[in-house]
This record gives structure tokens, sequence and C-alpha cells, in this order.
């Protein structure tokens, strides 16, 4: 999988950075003078600015290496919004691009920490631990941080967890009536394409959850919603060439700009 390189710090970009998203409206003139106005949904496009400062000389040579691989323009390689959450459908757990365990369900319309009604209630009927998970086509050897608020009636558990086909990370909150933001930040330095991000919830339980986020870095940001547009995209340098700025060892500069389809 080729993919934009993750800095030493954890993150895709820097701030400040910029993320412009640009729609196309075709319009057409009628002979009795009506004009008609159609989206055109296959020609959303969206772009990165990145201002990279302070670039160790290993973090310019593997953007570098990524430009000459993919032919500047020319290819394509898998980029995780940095200013986004990879995941889709963040509040509807009912969607299909969610994986839930036999014996578990989902119950939507909840008040949310935020005041909406965007939370689930996940229960598990089975007589094992259930999980609500979503699979990302996302590098496994990245580092991530999962997030998402969850409570209980009764005093209980949520176990947040991270895999890959061949390793794996999870860490266990303990949660109440009270809404509480969990996270879990790990990097599995695995070599698989596939990331599966998700929570485990004890037999016999109800737990309320919402705004689930993953992004890759090593800390949570201010909650984003989603729906069916994930994080992940399929995308390509937007520049013929990429100049660095060496203002000495280890500390180098530069501008990327990457463009997707929306």
């Amino acid at each position: 999988m080729l993919c934009f390189p993750q800095l030493l710090t954890g993150a895709v970009g820097q701030f400040p950075g910029g993320k412009v998203i640009r729609r196309r409206t075709v319009v057409n003139e009628t002979e009795d003078g009506r004009t008609v106005k159609l989206g055109d949904a296959a020609a959303g496009e969206v772009e990165w600015v990145l201002e990279l400062k302070g670039l160790a000389d290993s973090e310019w040579e593997a953007i570098e290496n990524l430009f000459e691989v993919v032919e500047g323009r020319l290819g394509t390689f898998t980029f995780l919004d940095p200013f986004g959450n990879l995941l889709s459908w963040s509040e509807d757990l009912s969607a299909a691009v969610w994986q839930k365990s036999q014996g578990v369900s989902i119950a939507k319309g909840y008040e949310d920490p935020l005041g909406g009604l965007g939370a689930c209630a996940v229960m598990n009927a089975g007589v094992g631990e259930g999980k609500v998970s979503q699979v990302l086509a996302a590098p496994g050897w990245y580092g991530y941080c999962l997030s998402v608020y969850a409570r209980s009636a009764e005093p209980g558990a949520v176990r947040l967890f991270v895999s890959t086909p061949s390793a794996a990370a999870e860490k266990e909150a303990a949660i109440g009536p009270t809404w509480r933001r969990v996270e879990l930040s790990t990097n599995l330095y695995a070599a698989d394409e596939t990331v599966e991000f998700g929570a485990w919830i004890a037999p016999g339980r109800t737990v309320e959850l919402f705004g689930f986020q993953v992004e890759p870095q090593v800390g949570a940001s201010k909650y984003k919603k989603t729906t069916s547009r994930s994080g992940v995209y399929r995308a390509w340098f937007a520049q013929d060439e990429l100049v660095r700025t060496a203002h000495g060892l280890n500390d180098n500069s530069c501008t990327v700009r990457i463009r997707a389809r929306q």
C-alpha cells in the first residue's frame, strides 16, 4: 500500500494547514428562459495544503520518495485526512459499514452529550462479549487515536480496541450514567493494510455510545460528525515538483498540495 507518510510526531500534517472542498453545479438555461441547476456529485474535489516545517531528513526523504514513486501528479496513494474523522457514519451504528457481533442490537435516537439525539444504545443479548466495529483500508503501521463518548445506566465498563489481522491493542474504561469520552491511542507497527476499530460490550449489558472517531495522530481532537464519506482517500499530488528548504541538519520545510475526489 502506497500511503502518505506519518510524521515522527505521530501526525500527518501541521498547523497551520488548509483544506478546501470544491463542488460543481451544472446550469442549463432552456429556450424559454428557465434555469435548471443540478449538482454534479462526481465532480466534487477536496484539496489539502500542508505547510510542513521542522522536518527531519528522514521525514523529508519519505515524502520525496513517495512523490518519485507515484511520478508526481500521475499516480495515486492512500491519504488519511489530518483534519477529519477517518470513520464513516460516526453516529449511525446501524449502518451497514458497522460490523456487529451476533446478539448485538442497535437502537438510535438517544440523547447525546452535545444536546442532540445522535447517540445509540448498544445492547448485547449474547452469552459472550459482543462488539461493534468498523474496518478501514488503512496502513497498520500508522499510529491512531480512537475515541467515543460512552455511558451506561449502571456502573460498568467499555473496552475499546484497535486491531489488524496480525496485531491488536485494547483499553478498558469505567463508565456510568454520566457521559465520558474514552480514548485509545496506539501504534501496532503492523504490515497489514486493514485496521479494525471498535468497542467490546459485556454480555447482558446495554451501553450508550456516541461520536466514534478515529484520527491519524496521538490524541483526540474535537469531535467531527461523518456520514457516508470517511476520511480515508485515494489521493494524488497537486503539484509538479516538491521544493525543499533546508535550514540545517534535520530541519527542512516544504509545502505539499494533495487532492482527492470528494
